[in-house]
């Protein structure tokens, strides 16, 4: 029986977007054996997940001897196949060690970023994507074709979406709901209080209520739950797989680009995605058909960075402030009116 191991560390979205070179591999190989190996913080996200076999486990402080440890068990374990879609010094001490197997490892476009982010030069083709990004290691390996590529993924079981349809029972949450999520990693991704208190009021006109949802850390739930009594503000009060089951229910979810975004589109959830700093060509971006994209595309200074964390040189960061909640509330409205 062929054996595939697939290494993916972090981060919540990044992981998401691995399902989709998974389920070409698993359409490719049906009978075989496929282990996702990824960090303990985000291992649940993959819980139960019918293309993998075993999930398993590398914890956050693991050191240099310690990843040779586990790159020597790794090997003994005999995989056929070691796809590294994270392309990482982690994952490169793993990997030198598994000696008998096949390796496929992500080429990460840095120069091309690099040129993006530098000199404002885009030299990434017009049919570039994150999915076509991570399908490039495996592309001769699979059976069949992988475009138009597999969408992305995730698994609940019945009782995980249960407790949620309870709790939103108790809530007296009882038709269409959408969920927002304002926070980020890197406040350069956050959209403005402002904006999202407008996007609210006309949710709550049309009789959409409305969740808002993220970590402990996102400030900005305590400032909308505050102007806006009215929402059900859960941020913080659940653990990931209880977020992704409450997420599953909404009609909608807006935030900008972030994991638990691309969570929503992996669960059959249209989103509408507002972006600043970042791009398509930086991993961001939505996969669904039903989904859209906000952002302002006149300026020449985006995207900045691959993940948003560099600080704007500017005093204001035109990039999320000049999005006007006039159009997101149409992109919201396009999106409920299917």
């Amino acid at each position: 029986m062929l054996k595939i191991l697939i290494l993916k560390f972090s981060s919540i979205g990044d992981i998401i977007l691995s399902t989709s070179p998974l389920a070409s591999l698993r359409k490719s190989f049906p009978e075989a054996r496929i282990d996702f190996f990824t960090m303990f913080d985000y291992s649940s996200i993959l819980e139960g997940h019918p293309y993998i076999n075993e999930i398993l486990i590398l914890d956050r402080t693991t050191g240099f001897l310690q990843l040779k440890r586990a790159g020597k068990h790794l090997n003994t374990m005999e995989y056929d196949l070691v796809v590294d879609l994270h392309d990482s010094i982690r994952s490169k001490i793993i990997i030198q060690q598994m000696k008998n197997s096949e390796k496929r490892i992500l080429k990460k476009p840095r120069w091309k970023r690099c040129q993006l982010f530098q000199f404002h030069i885009n030299n990434f083709s017009d049919t570039f994507s994150q999915l076509s990004l991570l399908h490039e290691p495996i592309m001769e390996l699979l059976v069949e074709p992988a475009a138009p590529f597999p969408k992305t993924s995730l698994f609940l079981s019945e009782s995980e979406k249960q407790f949620a349809l309870n709790q939103l029972k108790k809530m007296n949450i009882l038709g269409n709901y959408c969920v927002i999520i304002p926070g980020a990693a890197w406040k350069q991704k956050l959209w403005n209080l402002q904006g999202y208190n407008e996007v609210i009021r006309e949710l709550e006109r049309i009789n959409i209520k409305v969740i808002l949802m993220g970590s402990s850390s996102d400030l900005i739930c305590n400032e909308l739950s505050e102007i806006n009594p009215q929402v059900v503000d859960l941020h913080g009060k659940t653990n990931l797989r209880e977020t992704l089951a409450f997420i599953s229910q909404a009609k909608i979810v807006i935030g900008s680009d972030t994991g638990l975004v691309h969570g929503a589109e992996a669960l059959g959830v249209p989103v509408v995605m507002i972006m600043g700093p970042t791009s398509v060509e930086t991993g961001g971006g939505p996969n669904l058909r039903e989904s859209i994209i906000v952002e302002n595309t006149d300026l020449w200074c985006r995207p900045c960075s691959q993940n948003g964390s560099k600080p704007c040189y500017r005093d204001e960061q035109i990039c999320m402030n000049s999005i006007n909640p006039e159009t997101v509330k149409t992109a919201v409205q396009k999106i409920l009116a299917v």
